[in-house]
């Protein structure tokens, strides 16, 4: 059991979602452990809706399983897919790669709007709001038959500090599930 107030959300949570969750929560109290990193501020890698819950629930511990993560680690990212093509643009030309977009059977690159950690966590940012509200599946492959973003992220060093300086990356981006799989095989 961890306090949930020292935890560090890497992302933020959807409001539909959290909703729901609270509403499970405060009528079966089962919760599953949430995933943190071994760090001597613990930042949620998986869990962040049920973290969030048990706040709002008024609890202060929540379960947690600790999973050890290597600073070089390449964060992978998921998939949105679309059935009509999201409205990403005015990001750069040049820079790092943040993600890829495929739309028709054409694949091309997204660039940050600059390389400073401030312009890395603003695209993502820009991104992601560039088509909220849009409904889109999370997947772990790119589709054949379907419009798609594929996030892209730096190592895990770089993740770790946009979100401990910066705040929270958007919900859905990141992707933990095949670290803690290796990491945690017990969780």
């Amino acid at each position: 059991m961890l306090p949930v107030d020292s935890l560090v959300w890497h992302e933020v949570c959807e409001n539909a979602r959290l909703e729901r969750l609270v509403a499970e929560i405060r009528e079966d109290r089962v919760r599953k452990p949430v995933h943190v990193t071994s760090d001597a501020c613990p930042v949620i890698l998986d869990g962040a809706h049920r973290s969030r819950a048990t706040d709002l629930l008024g609890e202060a511990l929540v379960p947690a399983h600790v999973v050890p993560v290597p600073r070089d680690f390449l964060v992978p990212g998921w998939v949105h897919a679309f059935d009509e093509p999201p409205p990403i643009a005015g990001l750069g030309s040049e820079g790092i790669v943040i993600g890829f977009l495929t739309s028709r059977g054409v694949r091309r690159p997204v660039y940050s709007l600059g390389t400073s950690l401030s312009a890395l966590f603003d695209s993502y940012w820009q991104v992601a709001n560039s088509y909220a509200g849009r409904p889109y599946t999370r997947l772990d492959f790119v589709p054949e038959d379907r419009s798609s973003f594929e996030w892209r992220l730096p190592a895990w060093r770089v993740v770790r500090e946009m979100t401990t300086t910066l705040g929270p990356l958007p919900a859905g981006v990141t992707r933990f599930g095949p670290l803690i799989a290796a990491q945690c095989p017990a969780c």
